[in-house]
């Protein structure tokens, strides 16, 4: 019952048309705009763990590498391999420990590293869930929801009032019951495009990726909570701790935010009174080990947790839907609407939701089949 083998797989696949994100918050060529724009693929990338135990059993788990897949494979493969094989695959906390000690001398406590570790760390969670041949939220709670709601992310403001309200209604009509608009560039846009998609649905989030400074945070959020917004993601830069603890005291609408690597930067948020809905992804943030850590302390202050669900593959979405079902202060999760090339062609029992909600499977692990010789071909 100890890891006899890891591999890490960069996989990359071509998208129908272009992510949502890179719609609203692409790379720019305005120096003006510099920092408040980010770098994006024109393919699908992530990067695929496969973990094998002296049993047979195999696990799998994804590191989150929407760029730079290559980089983070490297990292899994000479770093923390080494780190991993001979361990008991029922001692996960501890190699958690020993994984995330390896760099934390060198201050890696986020981006690469924990990604990397994340899709190590998932890998592990299945591997055992398959040797007891239970499925994975048993494991780290037991299952608090036969399914899960979750929202259409997402719609960018971008594209205007009259595309965005159409985009709307087609996610309306796929039986979404709630959408997320990308804001962040145009303030007096950004919340026309939001009003245009409230007349749509009941249930509306905004997200501005950190894009936004204080006084336009302050507007902004204000107009949001007259239209009622469910929450305002990043509306700010992530490091200003000061600047989202401000935002909690001033605005009414709840806060929001996805970037959050580990429990030590939650709690900086959290001892500030700074944030009401923790989006940790158990891809990015230290795999379940972390996210489930994150989550308990977010209830331990009175907030929601749920899992960030943006660009990934079905690993990325099985992974997120087990934790979710097994945090008991969740209300919602995110679910990409575009169409997924590592989706169903990498995992056949991959679901899409049905009317706006997901199924919690009963099947052992992240409870999907995971098609190696797909995964192997997509990979580079």
């Amino acid at each position: 019952m100890k890891v006899s083998r890891v591999e890490a797989f960069a996989v990359r696949a071509a998208q129908e048309g272009q992510y949502w994100g890179a719609q609203a918050w692409s790379a720019a060529s305005d120096a003006s705009q510099a920092r408040r724009r980010f770098i994006y693929s024109d393919r699908v990338e992530t990067v695929l763990v496969r973990l094998e135990t002296s049993d047979g059993v195999v696990g799998w788990g994804e590191s989150k590498a929407p760029v730079g897949a290559v980089v983070t494979a490297k990292l899994v493969e000479e770093l923390l391999t080494p780190i991993v094989l001979g361990t008991r695959v029922d001692e996960i906390t501890l190699t958690w420990d020993r994984m995330y000690t390896g760099m934390r001398v060198r201050g890696h406590d986020a981006g690469f590293w924990l990604e990397a570790l994340s899709g190590v760390d998932i890998a592990l969670w299945d591997a055992w869930a398959r040797t007891l041949n239970q499925p994975l939220h048993t494991l780290i709670g037991g299952r608090y929801r036969e399914s899960v709601p979750v929202y259409a992310s997402g719609i960018p403001a971008g594209l205007g009032v009259q595309a965005a309200h159409e985009r709307a209604l087609q996610y309306r009509e796929r039986g979404f019951r709630a959408t997320k608009v990308a804001i962040g560039n145009d303030p007096r846009q950004d919340v026309a495009v939001v009003e245009a998609v409230r007349d749509v649905f009941d249930e509306v989030y905004a997200d501005a990726a950190g894009t936004y400074d204080l006084p336009q945070a302050l507007a902004v959020g204000r107009e949001l909570t007259q239209l009622r917004v469910g929450f305002f993601e990043m509306p700010i830069a992530p490091e200003y701790v000061d600047g989202y603890a401000t935002l909690a005291a001033k605005l009414d609408i709840p806060l929001a935010l996805d970037s959050l690597p580990n429990r030590y930067r939650a709690m900086e948020f959290l001892k500030r009174g700074a944030l009401h809905v923790l989006q940790p992804d158990v891809c990015r943030a230290g795999g379940i080990t972390e996210l489930m850590r994150i989550a308990q302390l977010a209830d331990s202050f009175g907030a929601q947790a749920t899992p960030h669900v943006s660009i990934g593959s079905a690993v990325h979405f099985a992974a997120s839907l087990q934790c979710a079902a097994a945090i008991p202060n969740f209300t919602v999760m995110e679910h990409w609407a575009g169409v997924n090339p590592l989706g169903e062609p990498i995992a056949a029992d991959h679901l899409d939701p049905v009317q706006g909600v997901r199924v919690v499977p009963h099947a052992p692990g992240l409870g999907i089949t995971v098609d190696e010789t797909a995964v192997r071909h997509l990979s580079h």
